[in-house]
C-alpha cells in the first residue's frame, strides 16, 4: 500500500512539475508576444466588432455622403448625398497631384528648402522630409503614403518657382499656386470643389463633392507608380537624404490592424477635426471597385462603412 501511495504521490508531482513548467513557458511566450497584455485584447475585441458590425450601411448617419462605383461597368452601384460638400482634408491633395502632373515631369528634380517647410501648418501629417532633392515622383508618393502636408508645400512652392522665377518669399510662391490651382479646377470641371489657401487640405474652409472626389481618384488611378505606391502598408524611396520609409495612412492595408481587408488595393484618407473621409480601390475576382465614404463622424466609423458598403453591395 506505502508503495502504491508513494508511486501516486510521485505521479502527482510530476504532473504539478510538468503543468507549473508548460505555464510558465505559456507565460514567457504571451508575454514576448504580448498576447495576454490589454492591448492585444482590445484589438481582439474592436477586431470582433468590427466584423459584427459591417452589414448594414446607413446614409447619412455613417457618412455625409457615400459612392460605389463599379469600375469596369463605369456605373454606380451606391450613390448617395450629392447634395453634400463635405470638408475635403487630404483629399485635397489628390486635385494638387492631379494639376501638378500637368505641369512637370515625374523625374524632375525639387529642391526642399527650409523656408518653405517653416510653413507647413502646426499638427500636419508628415513625410517628414529634410532640405534636399527629391523627384517629383518622390514628393507626389510622399502625398499619398503618410499624407505628407509638407510635400504637399513642396511640390506647389516647386511649381510656382518654375513659373514665377526668383524673387519671391515662399509664402507667395504657394498663393500664387493655389490661384492657379483652383483656377484649374473650375476649367477641368471640379466645380464643386474648392481648396481655398492651402495645398495639403489643411483649410478648414475647403471643401469637395462627391462627383469630383471620385472623378480625380479615378484619373490618378491610371498612374502605375500611383497605384504601385498606395497598395502597401508600407512604403519606402531613396533620395541624396537617405532612405525615407513611410507607414501608409489607410488601415485597411495593416494586417496588424483590425480593419485590415487583402482585397483593399489602397487609394487616399483625409481627416479634419471630426471628419472622416476614405476612399478605396477594392479588388475582387478580377473585377474593380472604387469606394468613397466622405465625412464619416469617426476614424472606426470610416472603416465600419466602407466595408459594410463591401460586404452589403459588393459581396
Amino acid at each position: 500500500m506505502k508503495k502504491r501511495r508513494s508511486r501516486k504521490y510521485k505521479k502527482i508531482i510530476i504532473i504539478f512539475v510538468t503543468m507549473l513548467f508548460v505555464s510558465l513557458v505559456a507565460a514567457v511566450g504571451l508575454y514576448k508576444t504580448g498576447i495576454y497584455r490589454f492591448d492585444f485584447l482590445k484589438d481582439v475585441l474592436k477586431k470582433v466588432d468590427f466584423q459584427m458590425n459591417t452589414n448594414e450601411l446607413n446614409i447619412p448617419q455613417d457618412a455625409l455622403s457615400f459612392s460605389v462605383y463599379d469600375i469596369e461597368q463605369e456605373e454606380f452601384l451606391l450613390y448617395e448625398g450629392d447634395s453634400q460638400l463635405p470638408t475635403v482634408a487630404s483629399l485635397a491633395k489628390l486635385f494638387a497631384i492631379d494639376y501638378a502632373l500637368g505641369k512637370v515631369d515625374l523625374e524632375d528634380i525639387v529642391e526642399v528648402n527650409q523656408e518653405v517647410l517653416e510653413l507647413v501648418p502646426a499638427g500636419s501629417s508628415l513625410a517628414n522630409l529634410y532640405a534636399g532633392e527629391y523627384t517629383v515622383k518622390q514628393i507626389v508618393e510622399a502625398m499619398l503614403v503618410p499624407s505628407g502636408n509638407d510635400a504637399a508645400y513642396a511640390l506647389a512652392y516647386h511649381i510656382a518657382k518654375n513659373e514665377l522665377g526668383e524673387g519671391y518669399t515662399a509664402t507667395e510662391y504657394i498663393d500664387y499656386f493655389m490661384t492657379e490651382l483652383n483656377e484649374y479646377l473650375i476649367k477641368a470641371g471640379y466645380s464643386k470643389t474648392n481648396l481655398y489657401n492651402d495645398p495639403s487640405g489643411a483649410s478648414m474652409q475647403a471643401n469637395s463633392h462627391l462627383e469630383d472626389i471620385n472623378r480625380v481618384a479615378l484619373k490618378l488611378l491610371n498612374y502605375d507608380f500611383v497605384k504601385e505606391c498606395i497598395g502597401k502598408s508600407e512604403f519606402s524611396i531613396q533620395t541624396p537624404q537617405g532612405e525615407f520609409t513611410w507607414k501608409n495612412t489607410n488601415e485597411f492595408l495593416d494586417e496588424n490592424s483590425p480593419y485590415y481587408n487583402e482585397n483593399v488595393k489602397g487609394m487616399k484618407t483625409g481627416t479634419m477635426a471630426s471628419s472622416y473621409s476614405l476612399v478605396v480601390l477594392y479588388k475582387k475576382d478580377g473585377k474593380a471597385y472604387l469606394i468613397t465614404c466622405l465625412a464619416a463622424p469617426s476614424n472606426e466609423g470610416r472603416y465600419k462603412a466602407v466595408q459594410s458598403a463591401i460586404n452589403t453591395i459588393i459581396k
